[in-house]
């Protein structure tokens, strides 16, 4: 078997803004063990800005008060605006993972793992936990006081939503594990949109309906994260991780970012390097 070398820069896990389906921030990195950076990218104009940068950051999430929400490898949570302004520690809890915006970004819902415990925390804008959520989740998305994530239900995963309501979690298929970060999001009102190892797929909540629109059959592509517009155009950002052989003996890993038209399957890889 061929060890596949890792093309440099790598480009992932893009997040759309909630207010314009034309911008995004991503995560990149020029090689291992260097700064990582979040970007903000203007889909019209091309221009891509230095939000922040920092040593493994893990992933970024745009919320609705224009506050991006990040760690950095097992570190604390901080928050800072799209322009770069703002740099803000929001507590001292480090080891924070499956964190997202939620109630139109005034509210952030995260895991914390302690020792060997974990916890679903519910913190303000600032930080501070307002609540201990019993059931646990691995990351997700929010939409109309449902988060579309992924818990554990008689015993396997399940995808689901979670009402904060009650914070109560309905199962509503069976949940194939992908290697990473979990890859869900809403598309619109009644859909949740997921990729695992074997392609990208929507889950229509009232049906429980699941229709694959992009299939990957083979180990030499996969879709490794997923943002869906807010604008209910359809339009998806998704991390494509590709495999090449570039010579016989010579196999490339690309991780880049495409824009993909879930109406069409048409699939458009960004040239942001």
């Amino acid at each position: 078997m061929i060890e596949a070398t890792l093309h440099w820069p790598v480009i992932i896990y893009p997040h759309y803004c909630p207010h314009d389906a034309n911008r995004f921030v991503l995560i990149t990195a020029d090689f291992i063990g260097g700064d990582v950076f979040i970007y903000s990218v203007n889909l019209c104009s091309g221009e891509k800005q230095i939000v922040t940068s920092a040593n493994n950051i893990k992933y970024a999430r745009w919320g609705a008060a224009d506050w991006i929400l990040f760690n950095a490898g097992t570190g604390p949570l901080y928050r800072v605006k799209s322009n770069g302004d703002s740099l803000t520690l929001l507590n001292n809890l480090n080891r924070m993972s499956g964190y997202f915006w939620i109630n139109d970004g005034q509210n952030i819902f995260t895991k914390w793992q302690n020792n060997s415990l974990q916890y679903n925390l519910l913190l303000n804008i600032n930080g501070e936990i307002l609540d201990t959520v019993a059931t646990p989740i691995t990351g997700g998305a929010y939409r109309n006081s449902l988060i579309a994530t992924v818990s554990n239900y008689q015993g396997n995963p399940y995808l689901g939503v979670l009402s904060l309501a009650d914070f109560q979690f309905t199962p509503l298929a069976v949940y194939e594990l992908n290697s990473g970060l979990p890859s869900i999001d809403w598309l619109n009102d009644n859909s949740i949109i997921w990729s695992n190892y074997k392609g990208i797929h929507i889950l229509d909540i009232s049906t429980t309906q699941i229709t694959t629109i992009k299939a990957t059959p083979c180990h030499n592509l996969r879709y490794a994260s997923i943002s869906a517009a807010q604008d209910n155009s359809s339009k998806i950002l998704t991390t494509r991780i590709e495999y090449i052989y570039v010579r016989p003996d010579s196999l490339v890993e690309y991780q880049r970012i495409s824009l993909l038209d879930t109406n069409t399957g048409q699939e458009r890889i960004l040239g942001l390097e």
